[in-house]
């Protein structure tokens, strides 16, 4: 019960301590609304999410050199590397883009980042409220329109708007206040000094979650001359070291290619940050050098963004042609778990609010339960998925699989549907009901109804295989040769009728509506070979060729398989619906995907 009211009592304490320093109350205001104006930032960018951010970082990832350009403009201008880098790993884990690819955008948004320091920096020579206040009240105007990219424009002006009045409270504050906010008295020279101010850094990004707020109290005490020029320095190093929590926290809930992506991101900040400081005061004599000939002198906060920026693109320079050996390294080093739970494998909470995305990562994750329903129904058939997709005979498949009683490889379904089937179904259900909170677009609401119910299918065809299996086996090898041929002839029969679903959900150049009305043929199909089942096994039945329990049991089986085409049938039926366009009629594609058939 303690711990309900721990995180309130804190804050109230916070409140209180900052309450008792006008030092303290100036530049916690300054870093709260700083912080507020990147939250109000990044949501007016995510207010675009119908598909434009995630259709220009598909389409400009193509190499390494472009996957790193596109992270470093997109974070410049987006002003927030947390934003690039959750999208990067929400991509890489729904399998959009390769682990080459994400880490490119990775290594592009640390470099594009560095745009932060310089925007800080040269706003923090001038009358802040002047470029702030403004910006608020056009942000707060454009909020009270109804459209949601009006609304989204509001958020990035406030955020903007509120970003730069933060600074300028976290500025006054050191200016006002530098004998009581005073950094300099812990001041270090040496290998000590950069350790310690390295370290300064990176804890207080880590807990702010944000470089741009470590980075403008960094400057503003700098400009205050509360801290020296080389502590500063190592200090601006060590945001970016502190910058990596926010994509190691955002890779907890992904799979082992988003955790892989994240190492990468540790990777890049660690390993620049270790070389800096081995070689600071070659770096600081770099950056002087720059700097001075810039025209920047030496109290120039400008000098900062200019280190800030040298050693970002250092990094990308030693390691951009690493890419891909830094990929393979990964993927040798953190190999994927071998659980025997299945595990989704392309839906996350990261990826929920990108309309676009979370469709293509649900419809990867209902085939993904698709692929394991199909393996669980062929297995429970005494077949393998190969042998139902491959051009053999069936009936010599068959002759290949001869079941025994004491087979150890017999399918148990419900050990099977928890450990492969369950999981993957209750995080469809999540992620289908989370997506379609986050949109109000009756296109995606569609969709991702659809693929709920594509999934709600299977599991249908899972309980029917369930109700099937006990009698299966042990009629096909019954002695009695009529009911073990009639049992073989309906594994033989179902084998045949996955086999057509499959063939056409496999076939890529299909148009979605000619697979439907095909589908929907199969399924005509299925009905007739039921009825013609039910009447041979009535004819079986007054020849007295088997006893009543076993024909009623056959008449059950025959039902059963019946179901499971039929669901399964109905599963790729929804999957298909959602590759059509929204707008197009059903009669119009029933008419078209007909005439295209009868060609």
């Amino acid at each position: 019960m303690f711990q309900r009211y721990l995180i309130p009592l804190c804050i109230v304490a916070i409140i209180y301590l900052v309450s008792t320093s006008d030092a303290l109350t100036n530049v916690s205001a300054g870093l709260a609304i700083l912080l507020f104006g990147m939250l109000s930032l990044g949501s007016g960018f995510r207010a675009f999410n119908g598909g434009f951010l995630e259709n220009l970082l598909a389409s400009s990832t193509s190499t390494s050199v472009r996957s790193v350009a596109f992270g470093s403009v997109a974070t410049a201008v987006m002003q927030s590397s947390s934003l690039v880098s959750v999208l990067s790993i929400s991509f890489v884990s729904a399998a959009l883009l390769s682990l080459a690819q994400g880490i490119g955008v990775i290594f592009g948004a640390n470099l594009g980042n560095s745009a932060g320091s310089w925007l800080i920096a040269g706003v923090s020579g001038m009358k802040i409220s002047a470029l702030a206040l403004p910006l608020i009240v056009g942000g707060v105007l454009f909020n009270f329109q109804s459209s949601k990219t009006s609304k989204g424009i509001g958020q990035i002006f406030v955020g903007i708007g509120f970003f730069f009045l933060g600074v300028g409270y976290i500025k006054e504050g050191f200016e006002e206040y530098k004998e009581i906010v005073d950094f300099s008295q812990y001041s270090m020279e040496g290998l000590s000094g950069v350790l310690l101010f390295v370290g300064l850094g990176a804890l207080m990004t880590a807990i702010v979650q944000s470089s741009h707020a470590t980075l403008t109290i960094i400057i503003s005490a700098f400009a205050a001359g509360s801290m020296s020029y080389e502590n500063a320095l190592a200090a601006t190093l060590g945001t970016s070291v502190g910058g990596v929590m926010t994509a190691v926290i955002a890779s907890l809930s992904t799979n082992v290619d988003g955790k892989r992506l994240a190492m990468a991101n540790c990777i890049f900040n660690f390993g620049i940050a270790l070389l800096v400081i081995a070689t600071f005061d070659y770096f600081m004599w770099v950056n002087s050098t720059i700097s001075a000939l810039l025209g920047f002198g030496e109290d120039s906060v400008l000098r900062i963004a200019v280190f800030h920026t040298l050693f970002n693109l250092v990094g990308v320079v030693l390691l951009l042609p690493l890419i891909p050996k830094i990929a393979k390294l990964l993927e040798v080093l953190m190999k994927d778990e071998d659980s025997q739970v299945d595990k989704p494998l392309y839906v996350s909470d990261t990826i929920v609010q990108y309309q676009n995305t979370a469709l293509i990562a649900l419809t990867r994750e209902v085939y993904h339960l698709y692929e394991n329903a199909f393996e669980l129904i062929a297995h429970a058939l005494g077949f393998s998925r190969h042998d139902i997709r491959s051009e053999k005979d069936i009936e010599e498949v068959l002759k290949e699989h001869i079941w025994n009683r004491a087979n150890e490889d017999d399918v148990d379904i419900e050990i099977f549907y928890i450990k492969k089937i369950k999981v993957l179904f209750n995080a469809i259900l999540d992620f289908s009901t989370e997506a379609q909170a986050h949109t109000q677009d009756k296109e995606h609401i569609y969709k991702f109804a659809m693929l709920t119910s594509a999934s709600r299918h299977i599991i249908e065809a899972i309980k029917n295989m369930e109700l099937l299996q006990p009698n299966l086996k042990k009629n096909s090898l019954s002695r009695n040769q009529i009911l073990s041929s009639e049992y073989n002839a309906l594994r033989t029969h179902l084998a045949l009728l996955l086999r057509s679903i499959e063939q056409i959900n496999t076939d890529e150049e299909i148009h979605p509506q000619v697979a439907i009305v095909k589908l929907k043929s199969q399924k005509k199909a299925f009905k007739k070979i039921d009825k013609d089942s039910i009447v041979h096994i009535e004819s079986i039945l007054s020849k007295k060729e088997i006893s009543v329990p076993s024909g009623t049991s056959l008449l059950n089986a025959v039902g059963f398989s019946h179901n499971i085409a039929k669901e399964l049938a109905n599963a790729i039926i929804q999957i298909q619906k959602t590759r059509l366009e929204f707008e197009d009629t059903p009669n119009e594609l029933e008419e078209s995907a007909e005439g295209r058939i009868s060609e």
